[in-house]
């Protein structure tokens, strides 16, 4: 069975959606799902999160991130790459046995989606024809490593690139981690709009595009108003992901591997939760 695949998206930063990829994956794989992330945001937080900075540095020194592996459509004397070539493999620092492996991104990646365009428009490409092309040379990544996943994630830059265009059009759901606050719920009305239409050509329906609610404080009276109204207008995931300071501490990167309960303190319940109804959701209980 071909693994699900899920982006993870807002056009906002800051919404804390690379620590959700990154705790949820890593709740994922303790529980004995078998997860791939992939990073398409060059700002490379979830692979600084999951690889730690060391191996980081490490694996773009050896040419295995993910704008060296996509280089080699672009630019005709780079040497052909397969993906499972290019992958982090057993990353975080979670104790257990669990199989989590990433496709790291690095700050170059930007350059390769802009030379990807500068020579594929010369080729009278439109964009949409190139959008299709990164969806077809993602998919097929995809297909190379099937066998080897459960859940493949992707994490999305802030915005919408070409990268992210093709990863929401070849995803089974996708999740909007936001803010419950008035400008972030705007934003989430012209996304969905935009995201539905390219999931429509694999004949997905909105009840496929969920939020996620994340930095909540109960005790603030605009998050309890604004997340009331995210519930009446969207598909909202019943967990919220509170603003803690074991979640954020979650975010650095820690030498010794330590359990889910050591890492995420008295926040374990919050994101074991999230992932029971993630899972739920997506068709991998």
């Amino acid at each position: 069975m071909p693994p699900r695949t899920v982006s993870v998206v807002n056009m906002k930063g800051g919404v804390g959606k690379s620590t959700t990829v990154a705790s949820l994956a890593e709740t994922l794989a303790v529980e004995g799902v078998r997860v791939l992330v992939i990073d398409l945001d060059p700002q490379s937080n979830v692979s600084m999160m999951l690889a730690g900075p060391e191996r980081w540095v490490e694996l773009r020194q050896k040419g295995k991130t993910i704008d060296d592996y996509f280089n080699q459509f672009v630019q005709t004397d780079s040497h052909p790459k397969f993906l499972r070539d290019c992958l982090a493999y057993e990353v975080g620092d979670v104790s257990g046995e669990m199989r989590l492996d990433l496709l790291i991104s690095t700050p170059e990646f930007r350059y390769i989606e802009r030379h990807a365009l500068e020579k594929w428009v010369k080729q009278a490409f439109d964009v949409r024809q190139i959008g299709n092309r990164f969806a077809k040379l993602t998919q097929a990544a995809i297909d190379s490593v099937q066998d080897s996943y459960d859940l493949v994630l992707f994490d999305c830059p802030p915005g919408i690139s070409i990268f992210a265009e093709a990863a929401i059009e070849l995803s089974e759901f996708i999740v909007i981690p936001t803010i419950p606050d008035y400008i972030s719920r705007l934003g989430i009305f012209s996304f969905r709009k935009r995201a539905l239409r390219s999931m429509e050509q694999r004949r997905f329906t909105e009840d496929r595009i969920w939020t996620l609610i994340t930095k909540y404080e109960a005790s603030n009276t605009l998050h309890q108003s604004e997340a009331a109204l995210l519930k009446d207008q969207f598909n909202v995931f019943e967990t919220r992901i509170p603003q803690t300071e074991q979640i954020a501490r979650a975010a650095e990167w820690f030498d010794a591997k330590r359990t889910l309960d050591q890492k995420y303190g008295e926040a374990t319940n919050v994101i074991r939760r999230f992932a029971g109804e993630f899972r739920e959701k997506v068709g991998l209980i």
